[in-house]
């Protein structure tokens, strides 16, 4: 019997370490066959090596020296490695390792980006072409800097979660503590310093539904966009001041926004003065404005606290009969 279950045991081995070699083996050809298939595209990607290690119960894939651009989108990534771990038994289940420093390139800037640590899991569906299922990103002391400007936190925490009954939507959260924006925009909508340093809350809870599946053409082809967007809640505090956000927009295929979104403001008037000074209310529409939202203020019978909906129509934004100016396209590049 004891010879029995050693040859079972033997057997098993040899299989499981053939099936890490085959692993081992495909990774090893399908990232360069991938890479040299981006650049035949206009894209590049560049690495200085490949390695595939953590037998018998891990694939761990490490590229060094990582660069990636896409000219077509503007969209470009690089940094000292990239790293995705797996274990060889959820090979769907994949967690990425971001160095401390690294840099995203967008068609609006360059960032240059820093932090503590940054844990990032994904999970694909199995099929031909995977799926993204659900996403988790936790950063510990991130840091952003641009040419003009630095932001950092204390910590960033994002989710994302593919419904079961709608494949094309996906749930999203976002949360960030002790955000701390830039000296210059704190300067900017804040002269005199009167609000502390970091915001106190920073929360979305959302849904988004788009019109074609997060796989790899996504990647590697076109971004899918946006047809809808159910706002659960949008959260921000900060020095006093409370905002919150529901509703729902549809998203026509120019990137334009319809529908309703419901907010309620806790010290109104002080964010009317932030968003004067930070030049998204026009100085001749405040006292317009400010009129309005005292009269409604007073129907909800607290002057500092604003319950009202905003209408929203091919992105242009209003409150009743009065324009508030306009929502720009929510296109992916």
């Amino acid at each position: 019997m004891s010879r029995i279950v050693i040859w079972v045991a033997a057997i098993f081995a040899v299989l499981y370490a053939g099936y890490w070699v085959v692993g081992w083996q495909g990774a090893l050809r399908a990232i360069p066959a991938w890479a040299e298939d981006r650049r035949t595209e206009g894209w590049q990607v560049d690495y200085s090596d490949l390695s595939v290690r953590g037998f018998p119960s891990r694939f761990d894939t490490t590229l060094s020296d990582l660069a990636v651009a896409d000219p077509r989108t503007g969209w470009a990534w690089d940094g000292a490695f990239f790293q995705l771990l797996a274990l060889s038994y959820r090979p769907n289940h994949l967690i990425a390792v971001l160095p401390p420093a690294h840099s995203l390139s967008t068609p609006l800037a360059r960032y240059d980006l820093t932090q503590a640590q940054a844990r990032a899991s994904l999970v694909v569906t199995f099929e031909a072409n995977p799926q993204i299922d659900r996403t988790t990103v936790v950063i510990d002391a991130p840091r952003v800097t641009t040419r003009d400007w630095t932001s950092s936190a204390n910590a960033l925490r994002f989710a994302t979660r593919r419904l079961e009954d709608a494949p094309l939507t996906h749930e999203i959260g976002l949360q960030t503590q002790g955000l701390v924006p830039s000296r210059s925009i704190k300067a900017q909508l804040d002269p005199a310093g009167l609000l502390p340093p970091a915001i106190e809350t920073l929360r979305l809870d959302a849904a988004l539904s788009f019109d074609a599946p997060w796989d790899l053409r996504a990647l590697e082809q076109r971004r899918p966009q946006i047809t809808a967007l159910d706002l659960r809640e949008a959260r921000a505090s900060w020095g006093g001041m409370d905002l919150r956000l529901t509703g729902r927009l549809d998203v026509d295929s120019f990137g334009l926004a319809s529908g309703e979104i419901g907010v309620q403001a806790q010290n109104w008037r002080a964010m009317l003065d932030v968003a004067e000074r930070g030049g998204a209310l026009p100085a001749r529409l405040r006292p317009l404005l400010e009129s309005a939202l005292e009269g409604l203020s007073d129907l909800s019978g607290r002057a500092e606290t604003l319950d009202l909906d905003l209408t929203i129509a091919a992105g242009r934004i209003s409150v009743g009969f009065l324009p508030l100016g306009q929502l720009p396209p929510l296109v992916l590049r």
